[in-house]
């Protein structure tokens, strides 16, 4: 029976090593034809590089709204100084008004012109007149100023209150924005995650050395060691130093070491300096993408200087990328 058993058994058994195997693919292959169970598409580096230069771009936008309310700021500062000043002078004109029309009441309830008709002394009466006149003409000045400094005063509370409502929605708007980029941002280290250990080891390797001699003087040469001392850093966005950058902060603090004034914001800053040919370009020139969304500092053979992107540190880049160029001075 034993032996019988065994016999028996043997070939269903060997049959069944065979079939589940077999079974096992077919299942697997017909659950990957199945609509949505596709396999998820590889990423590539370039998949990464884009999630978080889209995260940088917003970072601008919200650098600009940063600076649109640092500037309406010093707008609304600028009114209520303003409004404070005429308050000061509409309440003393207001109160002298008064007190003009108190007195002449007082002096004569009938009025200045019925006091001088009952006169018996013609000249006092044509001297009395003259006086009135000329009350009456420093009166209606002074009605005048008084109207005109209220109606400057109305005009500017209005401008403050458009200026105050103005700010509170730039800050709602940077808000929005910021959390947009935190969106963003977590989406393209997700993105960074799938890539292999060895794609995210040179993913996020940064340059910081300069094997060659940077043929620069003056006010670039200034800006560039600046720039050449911040590498490592790391990248931060809204970052402005001293220990943290983004691109267009360390170009700004760059040049601002040169003694050179300029704005906060790619845009902003390539429209304020002199736009060169890419096949021109000198030690010292502003490089930036055609959307504005990033730039850099130009050291010569084709090198850069710029902050890059969350992740990495200040370091040395090729022009891969960058297409305008401007020149400070």
């Amino acid at each position: 029976m034993h032996l019988t058993r065994s016999t028996t058994r043997g070939p269903v058994a060997s049959v069944a090593t065979r079939l589940v195997p077999a079974l096992a693919i077919a299942l697997g292959a017909a659950f990957i034809s199945l609509p949505g169970a596709q396999a998820e598409p590889a990423v590539t580096v370039q998949d990464v590089e884009a999630a978080f230069h889209q995260a940088e771009a917003m970072n601008e936008q919200v650098n600009q709204l940063g600076e649109d309310i640092k500037k309406t700021s010093k707008q609304i500062d600028d009114l209520s100084a303003e409004i404070a000043a005429q308050t000061a002078v509409f309440e003393q004109q207001r109160e002298a008004l008064g007190a003009s029309i108190v007195q002449q009441q007082m002096n004569s309830p009938l009025g200045t012109t019925a006091s001088l008709l009952g006169s018996g002394d013609p000249e006092a009466f044509i001297n009395g007149l003259g006086a009135v006149q000329a009350l009456n003409s420093s009166r209606t000045d002074a009605l005048d100023s008084f109207s005109e400094v209220s109606a400057q005063r109305d005009n500017r509370k209005a401008q403050l209150a458009d200026r105050r409502a103005s700010m509170k929605a730039d800050k709602k708007d940077a808000a929005k924005k910021q959390e947009k980029i935190q969106a963003k941002y977590r989406e393209a280290k997700a993105e960074l995650a799938r890539l292999t250990a060895a794609q995210q080891t040179a993913f996020n390797s940064s340059d910081i050395d300069v094997d060659f001699e940077i043929p620069a003087g003056g006010r670039a040469k200034a800006a560039i060691n600046f720039a050449l001392a911040q590498l490592g850093d790391p990248y931060v966005y809204g970052g402005t130093g001293p220990n943290g950058w983004d691109c267009s902060g360390l170009v700004m603090k760059a040049y601002a070491a040169a003694g050179v004034s300029l704005p906060r914001v790619v845009g902003p800053q390539m429209s304020a300096v002199r736009r060169v040919s890419m096949s021109d370009l000198r030690p010292g020139d502003i490089v930036a993408y055609g959307d504005m969304s990033h730039d850099g500092i130009y050291l010569g053979k084709g090198r850069v200087v710029h902050a890059p992107r969350p992740g990495k540190s200040v370091e040395i880049t090729g022009l891969g990328g960058y297409s305008v160029a401007g020149r400070v001075g």
